[in-house]
């Protein structure tokens, strides 16, 4: 039982640590790819023009590596990639993205919540408790913040678009507010998790100077941030926090899945 792992962040050298400590063979030589049971091949995978990110350097591989893989290879990436998706069903290996996986969400979501409350701590001059927060989205991340930013007495508010979410987010001792209607004149935090525009030049015209603004969603992010620090606002973009925060557990979790997978081949 082989595994190949590629190098593109802090995850990755943990799991490669975790497989060894378990007893597992490993590469992470492109060489051995075809010898391969199980790929991780990173966060994203390559992209249609067949670049991997490997060690801190873009890497073009050949399309013809997936031909010389293993009958019922399993190939992995964090993200889920279209394009991987597209050649397993021409090459015939097993693709799965872990963050289509409801438990690795979950788990992924605390390390993401865990990070970005240590963020906040350790860059603001004020504390979070009796902070005024607004958490732009009630997703998987956005409930896990919320939880902890609660149990430290922040004075939260949820902004989302869906009206049918307001007794849920008053249930649980929230403020609700309708996207359109977010007000940042008296916000100190603002914690987006939408990744769609949300917050324009006209609100961010009217937000506290001294407001934390963070936005832990992917591209396109939820807040217009070239124009939120053009004013002089202090606005932070924090991508995959659990490749920085907490990354060995990040890396255990990847191997578990992997185990997982071993386990009911």
């Amino acid at each position: 039982m082989l595994i190949f792992v590629n190098h593109d962040d802090m995850r990755s050298l943990e799991l490669m640590e975790e497989c060894l400590h378990r007893g597992l063979y490993v590469s992470d030589q492109l060489k051995d790819m075809k010898y391969a049971d199980v790929i991780y091949m990173g966060a994203k995978g390559i992209d249609r023009k067949n670049r991997l990110m490997m060690n801190n350097e873009t890497r073009v591989i050949e399309e013809n590596i997936f031909k010389h893989l293993k009958k019922d290879c399993f190939v992995l990436t964090l993200i889920h990639n279209d394009y991987l998706q597209e050649l397993s069903n021409e090459y015939h290996f097993h693709y799965k993205a872990l963050l289509d996986e409801e438990e690795f969400v979950y788990k992924n979501s605390i390390l993401t919540a865990e990070g970005l409350i240590s963020y906040l701590i350790i860059h603001r001059r004020y504390p979070i408790y009796h902070s005024h927060i607004i958490v732009l989205g009630f997703g998987n991340c956005a409930k896990l913040i919320i939880h902890y930013l609660q149990s430290m007495n922040a004075k939260i508010t949820v902004a989302v678009r869906n009206k049918l979410l307001k007794k849920d987010i008053e249930e649980i001792g929230c403020s609700y507010c309708d996207l359109k209607d977010v007000n940042l004149d008296e916000t100190d935090i603002l914690i987006n998790t939408i990744p769609n525009i949300v917050i324009e030049k006209d609100k961010l015209d009217l937000a506290k100077k001294d407001i934390m603004i963070v936005d832990i969603a992917s591209y396109p992010y939820g807040i217009d941030h070239h124009y939120a620090l053009s004013i002089g606002l202090n606005s932070q973009i924090l991508p995959s926090i659990p490749n920085k925060y907490a990354y060995g557990y990040a890396g255990k979790m990847i191997a578990d899945e992997i185990e997982r997978m071993i386990e009911h081949e």
